[in-house]
């Protein structure tokens, strides 16, 4: 793979039966072990907001998501316990953790495993503890296109 790839970047999350899409264009790069996936989002109906630069790395196991701009906010995900996260915007702070279930790499060429060229769906499942207080039960896939 090159060093830098354009991607489109399909997130899909689901909540109690409610299901949200995004889509947005991005970079992936790998360094080290890791894969990395940058995207901006903006903030329906804000048109004056500051943007949301997301950040994604995925290891072997693990996967951290960090997003910077109106809101920010950083979520671990890792099989195996709880794992300290925080959120920040303008209107509210809070600790956060998040108790992953499962975590899985899915790639179109399976026997390149995760070292696989896009296409390729990240996809967990994760409680999220606020306070001591589950807050919801979601199941998360991330898909990776390759951009020509």
């Amino acid at each position: 793979m090159s060093e830098r790839m354009n991607v489109s970047i399909r997130l899909e999350s689901r909540q109690d039966g409610a299901v949200q899409v995004s889509e947005h264009r991005g970079e992936l790069f790998r360094k080290d072990r890791s894969i990395y996936i940058r995207y901006e989002e903006s903030i329906e109906g804000e048109a004056k907001a500051e943007p949301i630069r997301s950040l994604i790395r995925y290891r072997q196991g693990e996967l951290l998501i960090t997003r910077r701009g109106a809101v920010d906010s950083e979520q671990l995900f890792a099989v195996g316990g709880r794992r300290a996260g925080r959120y920040r915007s303008p209107f509210t702070s809070f600790p956060m953790e998040t108790e992953t279930k499962r975590l899985a790499f899915h790639a179109e060429d399976a026997a390149a495993g995760e070292s696989a060229e896009p296409p390729f769906t990240i996809e967990w499942n994760y409680d999220l503890w606020i306070e001591e207080h589950l807050s919801g039960q979601f199941h998360i896939r991330l898909h990776i296109q390759g951009e020509q």
